[in-house]
């Protein structure tokens, strides 16, 4: 935590306090704490790393997390209730008392506490920097992460299984076991192949036709026989909070044949990003190249049409978390673990994207991702 030892002494603060529960994943990666409830992380100018818990959770506290672990009835918190009556105010005198005048906050304290802990302390809002320290992933975050992305793998396996059993009826619509096949069911069989790995899936996309059109469409209804099905899958490890992402673009039968142009101009732009990736280079880099290559292909962007999205991400704790490979991207660092997610969308036409998700090394990108890419089924 050198990193917010630097800002701490910039700014000349005494203690770096975070008030959250460990769904905030800064929280959770430096307290190593998991709890629904709201707790109170301190790391000193000392370099000494506190956990403020209720005596409920004393015991678990100690058991889970490297922190030292002072209860509420230990820091005195029962006796400013008595003097300030207001909880929030209590608390914000408790932390003072606690962790000293002036203290560093997140960015992402809940305003109202932070406005109660300024009337009792000089408050400096960091710029994100535990964001900053969680970007760069070390060698047992980067073995979780491949653990997900292996067990996403295999629901994947499932989904596109399923859709190449199905077959056709009058209407297009794809039947499986004398049922539509749709956005829904595919879902479903991502979801029932991840539990036995302990590992859920939130609003996973399985998008169709002109739906797959709309990068983030979740999907709904029956999925179609030489369409576009776009899945995009990003599960979360319920034991160690770190996720993984990968999408795929399927059809049932050949699909149009600008879907079919589209699919490979997108293919090769994640070639080309793979190619560009090393430390040093910056994200804003590597999109740029994205963006002239689709040009060079005939695939302008204009407003919701074309290539509208970033080409990439970090991934760990967050689904979404630095670094970016955007306009704004900044530079890239070994041990960067990232997307590569270049895609086409087209209102009338459909949509493709493909996503492969992997680590930034001094030889380059290490791709986690081994599932194959096969457009027609």
């Amino acid at each position: 935590m050198k990193q917010i030892l630097d800002e701490l002494e910039k700014h000349s603060c005494d203690a770096y306090v975070a008030y959250d529960s460990s769904e905030n994943a800064d929280m959770r990666y430096a307290s190593g704490f998991l709890a629904s409830d709201p707790y109170i992380y301190v790391f000193s100018r000392d370099g000494v790393a506190t956990l403020i818990v209720s005596s409920m959770e004393e015991t678990r506290a100690r058991y889970e997390s490297t922190c030292s672990i002072v209860t509420r009835i230990s820091a005195g918190l029962p006796e400013l209730l008595k003097k300030y009556h207001d909880p929030n105010l209590a608390t914000a005198h408790m932390i003072r008392n606690f962790a000293g005048p002036r203290l560093l906050i997140p960015p992402s304290m809940p305003v109202g506490f932070a406005q109660k802990l300024t009337e009792v302390a000089e408050v400096v809002i960091d710029s994100g920097t535990i964001a900053e320290i969680r970007s760069v992933k070390s060698e047992d975050e980067i073995a979780k992460i491949r653990y997900v992305q292996k067990k996403n793998e295999i629901a994947t396996r499932a989904a596109v299984d399923a859709i190449r059993k199905s077959e056709p009826d009058e209407r297009g619509i794809l039947m499986l076991e004398d049922a539509p096949l749709t956005s829904e069911r595919i879902r479903d069989i991502i979801h029932f192949a991840l539990r036995p790995f302990n590992c859920e899936d939130i609003d996973t996309i399985v998008s169709c036709g002109e739906a797959s059109s709309m990068p983030h469409a979740r999907g709904t209804g029956p999925l179609y026989a030489n369409q576009p099905i776009v899945m995009d899958v990003f599960p979360k490890s319920e034991l160690t909070g770190y996720f993984a992402d990968m999408t795929r673009t399927v059809s049932k039968g050949a699909p149009s044949d600008e879907i079919i142009r589209m699919y490979d101009a997108v293919q090769k732009a994640k070639e080309l990003a793979a190619s560009m990736i090393r430390p040093g280079i910056t994200g804003a880099a590597v999109y740029t190249a994205v963006v002239e290559f689709f040009k060079a292909q005939g695939y302008e962007t204009a407003g919701s049409s074309g290539f509208t999205h970033s080409l990439g991400h970090g991934v760990g704790l967050e689904i979404h978390e630095a670094p970016s490979l955007s306009p704004s991207g900044g530079e890239l660092k070994e041990g960067h673990v990232i997307t590569l997610e270049p895609g086409l969308y087209y209102q009338g036409i459909g949509g493709v994207r493909l996503e492969d998700m992997g680590v930034v090394t001094s030889d380059g990108f290490d791709s986690f991702t081994c599932f194959e890419e096969k457009l027609v089924l």
